[in-house]
């Protein structure tokens, strides 16, 4: 009577591929992501509402303070679709005269500065063609209301509004 028997090398392959079988199952659903939104305010981007991704402030000196708002620019399908994320960056450097500022902001003014950010990294510059913002300081918060951007890039101009709140307790 003929009996074999697994080699060494044999039942180490079969315990290795057995393992490796059950180790790439997940018991997990699938992650289909998440629409980040700060809760930080809106903006109205070329007649659509953007998600809003980020809104911060930084103070500079006793009078001098620089704003970041980054918004999502994918329409609501790409986001759905989790198409690769395409934001706008807002970075606006002024100085606040007490508790409410207003300020007009002339085409080509280096106090703000709009870029559009692709997934890849790639940065595209867009050219701020005037601008009205109003800044009211709180104790806890900077509450800042665009009442009107206009800004080009190649022969595409938007228009922008919005109100966003710049949160001051960490």
């Amino acid at each position: 009577m003929n009996v074999s028997r697994l080699s060494p090398f044999t039942a180490l392959c079969c315990l290795i591929l057995v393992l490796g079988m059950f180790s790439g199952c997940s018991r997990y659903d699938f992650y289909d992501g998440e629409i980040f939104d700060c809760d930080c305010g809106y903006m109205t981007w070329d007649g659509r509402n953007l998600n809003m991704r980020m809104a911060e402030v930084e103070q500079l000196d006793s009078e001098t303070f620089r704003y970041h708002i980054v918004a999502d620019v994918r329409t609501r399908d790409e986001r759905e679709a989790r198409e690769e994320p395409r934001d706008v960056i807002l970075t606006l450097s002024t100085a606040l005269n007490g508790a409410t500022t207003t300020i007009d902001l002339d085409g080509g003014d280096d106090a703000l500065t709009i870029q559009q950010v692709e997934s890849a990294g790639a940065s595209l510059d867009w050219a701020m063609s005037g601008a009205t913002v109003l800044i009211e300081v709180r104790d806890d918060k900077h509450v800042m209301n665009i009442a009107s951007l206009s800004a080009t890039r190649g022969n595409n101009t938007i228009d922008a509004t919005g109100e966003v709140t710049f949160d001051l307790v960490d």
